[in-house]
């Protein structure tokens, strides 16, 4: 009995934070209520406050979430292939099939300033899972510091090589998303070759 108890418990909850990411970007987290939420989810609003306190637990949990499977997505798997560009275009198409999959938290997470170091949103009381943008800097700069060893990129500072990456993600990923693409992952080679190669022209042979 415990154990249903708790399987219906995460059922709630996972159906909390899908309508709550669906309402927040739809509605701006000011103007979304917490009765949105629950009609969303088509559950009672008692259902939503048995599971956070607030609007902002509801939020605060949804981006931790979140930026833990973007993690995840960027993490190494065992299957990876050895070579850096293979392995980076691996990561890179894993990370916007998951954007793709949760547009609506991406679209959140930029609004939030979840990405850029030191911005006023991202250390508000709204959200703070700063353990986890530690996290993720810290995945990509493994990754990174794995290019820069294998000599697939060049021995340069790995902060910069981090924000430049960082920069190309984003910008892809927003762009794509702002044109409504509907094939995000598409994305992945061109985003590795810019970022291995440049836009410069490479002489003929």
């Amino acid at each position: 009995m415990p154990r249903r108890r708790d399987e219906a418990k995460a059922l709630f909850r996972n159906a909390i934070l899908e309508a709550a990411e669906h309402v927040f970007a739809q509605q701006g987290f000011h103007g979304a209520r917490i009765q949105d939420i629950a009609e969303h989810a088509r559950i009672a609003v008692g259902t939503v406050y048995n599971h956070f306190e607030q609007k902002e637990d509801v939020l605060r949990a949804l981006l931790e979430e979140r930026m833990e499977g973007l993690i995840d997505q960027l993490a190494p798997l065992p299957s990876e292939p050895e070579r850096f560009e293979d392995k980076l275009r691996a990561r890179v198409t894993r990370m916007l099939q998951y954007v793709e999959k949760h547009r609506n938290f991406y679209v959140l997470a930029l609004e939030h300033g979840l990405f850029v170091k030191g911005s006023v949103s991202a250390g508000n009381a709204l959200c703070r899972p700063v353990h986890h943008i530690e996290r993720f800097r810290a995945t990509l700069g493994a990754l990174v510091e794995e290019g820069i060893a294998s000599g697939a990129l060049r021995p340069m500072d790995p902060s910069r090589v981090m924000w430049f990456f960082g920069g190309l993600m984003r910008t892809f990923a927003l762009g794509s998303l702002e044109k409504g693409a509907m094939d995000l992952e598409a994305e992945a080679p061109i985003i590795v070759d810019l970022f291995l190669n440049g836009v410069g022209a490479r002489p003929s042979p």
